[in-house]
């Protein structure tokens, strides 16, 4: 009788939590970006150098450590393209400048009682037309749905910290001419850039080429420090991914902070769990809920209850490429992830094939005019 309940309760959760799935209110604010490109097209197997300088106005000193870790991040991000890092010999020169500047705000707020409506603008390079990160520009368009109330009871204004983080990356020929260049600016209340920049550079990135075959090399955790590594990164840690308009978070918040950490049961495969979290900051596609028959309609709200993530790496020193799945359920407050794991052959290949055609449905619905 005790292992029939061990069964059948974490069956009656899963239901219960999948019957709950609502699309979240609460969006993650986008950056603003923008991309120029000229009539060169770009080769992902093209070998670059790394340029990079900036200035963090509110601390003082040499720049030159927080320079290296973004070069790390961006030498990362463009190889998990196809790129290939080459400084004897690059056919371009990729230059990152940045800055992050104070720039307090008085933030507003009020007591709303009214029924919402909803509406919708398309901004930045997610607009008709688009041609290269329909995945990422997919994602801003459900962003940039507002709600409207007619009825507000109370406000107030209260002036908060904010730093104003700014970054420029150009891809610059053997001839010195600019021939893509892509830039990002957000407001923050954190002054610390390197914090939240892969999310911002994969965004800008996005509109570049990518070798689909390309995969990763990610780090494995420990078996013995698995828990280690959810409390120093995962735990009580809002996540932002490129390819969703919500944040997402591994795990409910605990009523007490005193009560003891402990890896969730979503995440199977605890050894694979930077994979996890570079996944969730890096994917350019998410494949929404719903049927294939409501992908005609990609901006539809309620397509977004659930969505699932998907990417191969090749994990640990040995480099054993592995398939890496993960399914999201919505709440209020934003995604909470339901599956994490490291998915069989089998099952990638179908998601697979859903990720084709949701790529195809985001195509068709992108190319609005006559050729």
């Amino acid at each position: 009788m005790k292992d029939v309940r061990r069964t059948l309760f974490p069956l009656f959760f899963s239901m219960m939590i999948l019957g709950c799935a609502t699309v979240p209110s609460l969006r993650v604010p986008q950056p603003w970006i923008r991309s120029l490109k000229s009539s060169q097209p770009i080769n992902t197997i093209s070998k670059l150098k790394i340029d990079l300088s900036g200035s963090t106005v509110p601390l003082l000193g040499n720049e030159q450590l927080t320079a290296d870790r973004i070069r790390e991040k961006l030498s990362y991000l463009l190889k998990r393209r196809g790129f290939s890092i080459d400084i004897s010999s690059p056919e371009y020169v990729v230059a990152l400048l940045y800055k992050t500047e104070r720039s307090d705000k008085f933030r507003l707020s009020s007591a709303v009682a009214s029924t919402n409506v909803q509406a919708y603008a398309i901004v930045t390079s997610s607009g008709a037309g688009a041609t290269s990160g329909l995945g990422v520009s997919i994602a801003r368009a459900v962003s940039a749905l507002a709600t409207r109330s007619t009825t507000v009871s109370e406000q107030s204004a209260e002036q908060m910290l904010s730093y104003t983080h700014t970054i420029s990356i150009e891809f610059r020929n053997r001839d010195g001419l600019v021939v893509w260049k892509g830039e990002s600016t957000w407001d923050s209340d954190e002054l610390n850039l390197i914090n939240r920049i892969v999310p911002a550079i994969q965004l800008i990135l996005s509109d570049l080429p990518s070798d689909r075959a390309t995969k990763p090399e990610i780090p494995e955790v420990k078996g013995s420090h698995v828990l280690n590594y959810y409390r120093l990164e995962c735990e009580d840690t809002w996540f932002t991914c490129p390819a969703l308009p919500y944040r997402i978070l591994f795990d409910t918040r605990r009523a007490s902070a005193e009560q003891k950490s402990s890896i969730p049961r979503s995440v199977e495969n605890p050894h694979a769990l930077a994979a996890y979290v570079d996944l969730i900051q890096t994917a350019e596609y998410a494949l929404p809920d719903g049927d294939e028959k409501d992908w005609k309609d990609p901006i539809k709200v309620s397509l977004w209850k659930r969505a699932t993530l998907g990417g191969q790496y090749l994990l640990g020193p040995s480099k054993k490429p592995v398939n890496i799945l993960i399914k999201l359920t919505g709440k209020t407050d934003g995604y909470y992830i339901d599956e994490c794991k490291i998915a069989s052959d089998e099952e990638f290949g179908k998601l697979s094939a859903q990720f084709s055609k949701w790529r195809q449905a985001l195509q068709d619905y992108y190319d609005v005019y006559v050729q």
